[in-house]
């Protein structure tokens, strides 16, 4: 019994550990896929045993159930960058999100790793590709990724966190396909080209620029500067207090989750036609 509440609250309120929600990442798979080459496409559902990016996209969050076999993955799904630091240093997060996607490729991109070798840093790839592009998963090292940010959306209270994972998407009531396909449509060519490009760290401090914007104001100033009060980890904060978003943040904020998505996925896509041989 013990054991269930830990794992229950590793899972509801470790707020660095799930990004986008079941619909997001699936809808990065789902995008990924159809930008893969016929033959690169064959080899992924060859590794993945016949399934799918976007079945395979969630997989990573669904084995927290068993943190005595993959507790040690809990901390890839998330890096931190402060707001003053210019360049990026995972030694100094305690997350690894950056790393973890570099090792995945390499096990991809080895030859005499086994079959259930790739399978797990597929897996694992898909997932962790989508998570970079949510902007609270590059946190700033102080509120863990948004997740002590206590918000208001439509009455109904939550964290920044939870807003950003699942909440502004699943208002719209889209299932994974049809958002990826809402997601995929008007895009520049030019744009499309230049969103394949970069690397990891790149699309990281994307992230950490995004990250800045998508904190409400306060309701209520705190003394220390920089400091948002309804970010505060301890003490109680009244209802009234917390920021209260609706309609106006999601037509500000759902633009930029839909563009995140769609260059997560045609990343995805381009870093599996390169390393999937």
């Amino acid at each position: 019994m013990m054991k269930f509440f830990a794992v229950l609250s590793l899972l509801f309120f470790s707020g660095k550990t799930i990004a986008w929600g079941p619909t997001g990442h699936r809808v990065v798979g789902l995008i990924a896929e159809k930008s893969l080459t016929p033959g690169v496409r064959q080899k992924v559902a060859r590794i993945l045993g016949g399934h799918s990016l976007s079945r395979a996209s969630n997989w990573p969050d669904e084995i927290k159930s068993e943190p005595g076999t993959y507790g040690h993955t809990f901390n890839w799904h998330y890096t931190d960058w402060k707001d003053q630091d210019q360049a990026h240093d995972e030694g100094n997060s305690s997350g690894r999100l950056i790393g973890a996607i570099n090792e995945q490729l390499a096990v991809l991109k080895d030859a005499k790793s086994t079959q259930e070798k790739k399978a797990f840093a597929l897996k694992f790839l898909v997932h962790l590709v989508g998570d970079l592009h949510q902007p609270l998963h590059v946190g700033n090292g102080l509120d863990r990724g948004g997740n002590t940010c206590k918000v208001q959306f439509h009455g109904q209270p939550t964290n920044l966190h939870a807003l950003w994972d699942e909440g502004l998407i699943d208002f719209t009531k889209l299932s994974f396909t049809e958002l990826a396909d809402f997601v995929s449509r008007g895009h520049a060519p030019e744009d499309v080209a230049a969103w394949k490009k970069g690397d990891p760290v790149s699309w990281a401090r994307e992230s950490k620029e995004l990250r800045s914007e998508v904190y409400p104001l306060d309701v209520i100033q705190s003394k220390t500067p920089g400091e948002r009060k309804y970010c505060l980890a301890s003490g109680t904060l009244a209802s009234d207090d917390t920021p209260k978003l609706a309609y106006e943040y999601s037509y500000k904020f759902m633009p930029v989750i839909e563009r995140r998505l769609y260059q997560a996925g045609l990343r995805l896509g381009a870093l599996l036609n390169e390393t999937v041989k």
